[in-house]
């Protein structure tokens, strides 16, 4: 049976990024507003909301969605940042009972959300990588899943190595900080031709017609998604972690950071459609006094 999925009112990176993870599950995405869901819930199996970090008309958007739904009785799942997910909680209170789906939206996560409410049974498959070197590892499978699922990329890792001198070898990176019971930084970084490759599958258009700023988004979400697929791996583990909003560096050589005692980055480098890029995992556990 085709199972139809309206995303509504979704930003245009997150739209692409939802609907390549609903693609790999053989589900069909459709991008509507929500003033044309009323007339059109009867064509889905299920509805995805966005629900944007700030905005106060989205509370009557989402509310009069509900109300079009209370005959048909379409599951819908919230899509929000950490962010919304709390301003949703705060705004609609206990009137409707949420469904969230959290951005950075990763594979796994959607899959067994969206089988759990439409009850479908589907083992989930896992990339599993030959790297086995602790707290890296889920770093590594994630950027292999992150980078199959998301643009179709299949990667080989050629390389481990340590480097003290935490310097990017690209010309684009993202970096994302550390906190919890670690502290370092995440960064993957890519050449030009990489980065640009990827976002324009992101978000499905011609290479060249990328702007900068989707560049810098797309980056960003790359390094969230593999970040964060590594942070579900590891919240139950001594190598637990918070993160920090992604920051995007333009333009090589750049730094990306060095805890101060000078705790070296452990550094795994790919292969994806004969272009080479790095992932640097720097981390060391939180000191306590």
């Amino acid at each position: 049976m085709s199972v139809e999925v309206a995303l509504i009112d979704f930003p245009r990176l997150q739209e692409q990024i939802a609907a390549r993870l609903l693609a790999c599950d053989n589900l069909n995405a459709q991008s509507i507003t929500s003033g044309d869901a009323a007339s059109r819930l009867e064509l889905f199996n299920l509805v995805l909301f966005f629900w944007p970090d700030t905005g106060v008309e989205v509370r009557e958007r989402f509310r009069m969605l509900v109300e079009a739904n209370t005959e048909r009785k379409i599951p819908i799942l919230l899509v929000a940042s950490e962010v919304g997910k709390r301003n949703a909680e705060t705004s609609l209170a206990k009137s409707v009972r949420l469904e969230v789906l959290t951005t950075p939206l990763l594979p796994h996560l959607v899959t067994q959300k969206i089988h759990d409410v439409l009850g479908i049974q589907k083992p989930i498959s896992v990339v599993h990588s030959t790297l086995d070197v602790g707290y890296v590892n889920p770093f590594v499978v994630g950027a292999a899943n992150t980078l199959k699922q998301m643009v179709g990329l299949d990667c080989e890792r050629t390389n481990l190595e340590l480097r003290h001198d935490a310097r990017a070898h690209g010309e684009i990176s993202g970096v994302m900080n550390l906190s919890g019971d670690v502290e370092g930084f995440v960064a993957v970084t890519f050449s030009s031709q990489l980065a640009r490759k990827i976002v324009c599958r992101m978000l499905r258009i011609q290479l060249g017609e990328e702007t900068e700023d989707d560049m810098i988004d797309g980056v960003g979400e790359m390094v969230n998604m593999i970040a964060g697929s590594a942070k579900a791996e590891l919240v139950h583990t001594k190598h637990s972690f918070k993160l920090s909003l992604p920051n995007v560096i333009v333009g090589g050589p750049h730094g990306l950071g060095q805890p101060r005692d000078g705790t070296p980055a452990m550094v795994i480098r790919f292969m994806a459609d004969g272009d080479p890029f790095e992932l640097v995992v720097c981390m060391k556990p939180r000191r306590r006094d």
